[in-house]
């Protein structure tokens, strides 16, 4: 079998397998493609105990004390993941505001500008953080701002 790997973040993402019948790898990867990413499961840590986490339902992914954090429903979950690794890993659903926060787009209730010219997110949850001059050009793009 041969694989073939190409990177361009300008298309959508697609598999295309040539083969002479169906398999059970080729079910499999069939069924991965078809769940995408609204099924993707992280792993939230509180404490001794682990969670499950849907991409779906975080709110946003922040960084405190060196530690990536993912928020759900106004918790807090420690993941082993890093911010870079984040941003790889979310879909078009996700945007980064800031140099450690990643938002998740639908989750945002508002943005509140400031007189100084920042821009604040305020997500659902009650939780905020600020875009940063870098990231700020996305953001108004993906937002029509």
């Amino acid at each position: 079998m041969k694989f073939f790997l190409v990177i361009d973040k300008e298309k959508e993402p697609s598999v295309t397998v040539v083969c002479g019948k169906v398999t059970r790898v080729v079910a499999q990867i069939e069924a991965l493609c078809q769940d995408g990413m609204d099924g993707e499961l992280l792993y939230g840590y509180d404490n001794e105990e682990i969670f499950p986490l849907e991409l779906p339902s975080i709110t946003c992914f922040f960084t405190r004390d060196n530690k990536v954090f993912a928020r759900v429903e106004g918790k807090e979950y420690a993941t082993k993941l890093r911010i870079k690794d984040v941003v790889e890993l979310v879909d078009d659903c996700f945007v980064k505001i800031n140099q450690g926060c990643v938002a998740n787009v639908k989750k945002v209730k508002k943005f509140a500008a400031s007189f100084g010219g920042a821009l604040r997110v305020v997500f659902e949850d009650g939780y905020s953080d600020y875009v940063s001059r870098r990231e700020l050009k996305e953001v108004k793009r993906r937002f029509g701002l």
